[in-house]
């Protein structure tokens, strides 16, 4: 799933649209451009869409995706990626997952999973004998 906004296609808003696209250009961050058939709105479609001024950016703009404000400037982002969840767990659920944290914590990623994979492999074969 990917971010998408419109913008109604107006003198102003094509000048804003080149701002857009630089913008995202610059951050290295590369975009879909299309246009409505009879040309009356402007696509942006990507991973991430940065607008450089949030004066520029309105509710009906937004097509699909959420918004991050930082420094002035606007985000979005697809609605599917990165969710905050608070949870509120007992001690002992907290205890095992610190324990879990500094089992974890001096090793890389690769040896984690290595880690994982081979005692999923004992398992299952201890499973199946």
């Amino acid at each position: 799933m990917k971010a998408k906004i419109k913008l109604a296609n107006t003198v102003s808003n094509q000048e804003k649209a080149r701002n857009i696209r630089e913008a995202n250009r610059k951050a290295d961050n590369m975009l879909d451009i299309s246009f409505k058939e009879d040309l009356t709105e402007i696509f942006f479609e990507g991973e991430r869409i940065l607008i450089p001024e949030k004066s520029w950016f309105h509710e009906d703009m937004l097509i699909n995706g959420m918004l991050k404000e930082r420094d002035g400037t606007i985000e979005i982002i697809p609605q599917d990626k990165g969710k905050t969840v608070n949870l509120h767990l007992d001690a002992e659920l907290v205890a095992e997952l610190n324990e879990i944290k500094n089992h974890v914590m001096s090793k890389t990623q690769h040896d984690i999973i290595l880690e994982l994979f081979k005692k999923g492999l004992d398992q299952y074969n201890k499973e199946n004998k």
